[in-house]
């Protein structure tokens, strides 16, 4: 460990940790044993009523300007490929204590007009969910950290976004 020495009042040396070293141990543990290892793999974050049919006429343009009328203030898109857009739904129903529970998905157009949902996750927003338009474009999304939070969390978000109507 790097120590450095101070002199106390009477002129004595002592030894303290330095700050910055005990910080960072505390957030390395933190950072490998919450964040890392509990999340699911690549696998577990697809939706699992994939393919999903399209309504009759509708290609995955249509379909998602229909999405963004159903949901104008909860709905945040972008398509970064010809037919595949990246989302950001935030639930209408806030948690009990009052924060917003969105989820994100990359949507990409199968054959025909099927769709699948791939890169699931969710985030729990702790404020007003017109505050998190910057960070959608920057990506870092993640989760779901486990299957828990997978169940309870993320499908259900999914499942309001896909059959609100």
């Amino acid at each position: 460990m790097l120590k450095w020495k101070i002199k106390n009042r009477k002129g004595q040396d002592f030894h303290r940790f330095k700050i910055g070293s005990f910080v960072f141990l505390v957030c390395i543990s933190t950072f490998l044993s919450v964040s890392c290892a509990s999340l699911l793999p690549p696998e577990r974050r697809v939706y699992p009523k994939n393919p999903i049919q399209l309504p009759e006429g509708m290609d995955i343009h249509r379909w998602m300007e229909f999405k963004k009328k159903q949901f104008p203030d909860h709905l945040q898109s972008h398509s970064p490929y010809g037919v595949v857009y990246k989302i950001r739904y935030f639930r209408q129903k806030k948690t009990n204590f009052g924060s917003f529970i969105s989820c994100s998905a990359y949507i990409r157009q199968m054959q025909g007009n099927t769709i699948e949902l791939i890169e699931l996750g969710s985030l729990v927003n702790y404020s007003d969910y017109h505050k998190s338009v910057s960070r959608f474009n920057k990506g870092g999304d993640i989760g779901p950290m486990n299957e828990t939070e997978r169940t309870e969390i993320l499908l259900p978000c999914i499942e309001e976004f896909l059959t609100q109507t």
